[in-house]
């Protein structure tokens, strides 16, 4: 199946094995925060669950171990990641994973209690299709979260590395060559609006390296990114050379301190959505 989204985890980063750990990392960075959101927004035990863009399948796995007798479903575009995902969950009975793109779901109408897409919808050139296409399998009462970076704030630090924002400059030219939109995380609640959905609320979730420590930070982030933004010439490598300095030395300070935020908004689809 054809990606035409803007991430692509053979090409992203330097290694596809160092994507895909970092990727888990990223998981376990927010999952306590974020799985506390999910809580409130009434998932719980014995629901049908989809997450569109499900990856390797980490954010599936600590579902089902967060909530009993659920129906999982994951939806992946990439094939080499369906397949990871199939080989890490094929001892869960209850979990399912298919190939397929959250722009067309091959999946029925009104049939998930909750819809799941994690920082998938930043990078398409139609987000509010994709809300669409999530809205039609929900059942009326469902609902959908959607998680999202804005790149205006990504890692932060203490003591301030000044060539950061070089770094996230180059990402957001890159992702935006690709038809992504790296900030899209402010614009959540009017995307989800318009693709259908309503009682639309959201929140960010803060990772701070002083209360998970820096080895969660550390991990989810890693070389491989950065690398292939000096390969394609979008980053320099005098500026990577700073930045790694700086971080070295930014971790040597007693009061150092990493601070990271994801968007995470909500969507109810209506029972009035079917009429429309």
């Amino acid at each position: 199946m054809e990606n035409n989204s803007s991430y692509k985890v053979n090409s992203i980063s330097s290694s596809m094995e160092l994507e895909i750990k970092r990727l888990q990392a990223q998981v376990n960075l927010f999952w306590e925060k974020e799985v506390k959101h999910y809580k409130e927004f009434g998932m719980v035990s014995g629901m049908k669950i989809v997450e569109l863009g499900c990856g390797p399948g980490f954010v599936l796995e600590k579902l089902n171990e967060e909530f009993d007798d659920v129906e999982l479903t994951g939806v992946e575009i990439d094939d080499c990641l369906v397949e990871y995902a199939k080989k890490n969950l094929e001892k869960h009975k209850n979990i399912t994973v298919q190939p397929g793109s959250i722009l067309d779901i091959n999946l029925p109408d009104n049939t998930y209690d909750f819809a799941i897409a994690r920082l998938v919808i930043e990078h398409l050139d139609d987000p509010i299709a994709a809300i669409k296409e999530v809205t039609r399998i929900l059942k009326p009462g469902g609902k959908a979260i959607f998680v999202d970076n804005d790149f205006e704030m990504h890692i932060e630090c203490y003591p301030e590395i000044i060539e950061l924002r070089d770094l996230y400059d180059a990402y957001c030219t890159a992702r935006v060559q690709e038809n992504g939109n790296p900030k899209i995380g402010r614009l959540l609640p009017l995307l989800l609006k318009k693709g259908g959905l309503s009682n639309i609320d959201i929140e960010v979730i803060v990772a701070h390296s002083e209360l998970i420590g820096d080895e969660a930070f550390l991990k989810s982030e890693g070389v491989g990114i950065p690398s292939q933004l000096v390969k394609c010439g979008l980053l320099s490598s005098k500026t990577m050379g700073k930045i790694s300095v700086k971080w070295r030395q930014m971790l040597r300070s007693e009061e150092h301190v990493m601070l990271r935020q994801l968007y995470l908004c909500v969507g109810e689809k209506l029972v009035c959505s079917l009429k429309e």
